[in-house]
């Protein structure tokens, strides 16, 4: 008794998979998922893409995981300048007395305040998608280990003002550590970033 083969293929339109009999092969048909009419072939081998599928997908589901975070934590900022305008203050760390060369430079810098110092912040692309990073290094100029720290940055247009926002998190920077950061971009015209803020959870 023969058994009849069967042969796995793609629609030509929606690329749904099809299976059907290797006599059936070259033979039109409607497509069981689009229902077009497409030639039963079998399935060409997929080329590979330059970043793995899997690090694309958990690269957006980071992004929009992150994206959401971002979004509650503007709308809880928000509701709470609302009722304590003058509260945002206490949101930097009040961290001891950065070394004195630092100090001097920048002495009423926030960020020196707290014990760290940011270098260069620029916005890059990542190779083979639509996504954008604010990129840089955040120093902890301190003695002591930093916990839950948190940069915020303001995304700037190409004229210098100030259109949407970002953060990034690190749960651990050691004394005299540095911590790479890349906090999303969202905003499709921002053309630079500046920090704003670090806080530390306490």
């Amino acid at each position: 008794m023969n058994r009849t083969k069967f042969l796995k293929g793609e629609c030509q339109h929606c690329h749904g998979h099809i299976e059907f009999p290797a006599d059936s092969i070259g033979l039109n048909t409607d497509c069981p998922h689009c229902g077009k009419q497409t030639e039963l072939l079998l399935a060409s081998p997929k080329e590979e893409p330059i970043i793995p599928r899997i690090t694309i997908i958990y690269t957006v589901i980071a992004v929009v995981i992150m994206a959401a975070g971002l979004a509650g934590a503007m709308v809880a900022l928000k509701m709470a300048q609302r009722k304590l305008p003058h509260k945002k203050e206490n949101v930097v760390v009040q961290a001891p007395t950065a070394p004195s060369d630092v100090a001097a430079s920048s002495p009423s810098d926030p960020i020196t305040e707290a014990g760290f110092r940011i270098g260069p912040v620029t916005i890059e692309k990542t190779a083979g998608t639509s996504l954008r990073h604010a990129i840089g290094t955040l120093t902890n100029t301190s003695d002591r280990q930093r916990f839950g720290v948190q940069v915020q940055f303001d995304l700037l247009d190409e004229n210098g003002q100030k259109i949407d926002s970002t953060k990034d998190y690190q749960q651990v920077i050691e004394p005299k550590g540095e911590w790479k950061f890349r906090a999303p971009v969202m905003a499709s015209k921002a053309t630079s970033a500046k920090a704003t803020t670090v806080a530390e959870q306490k």
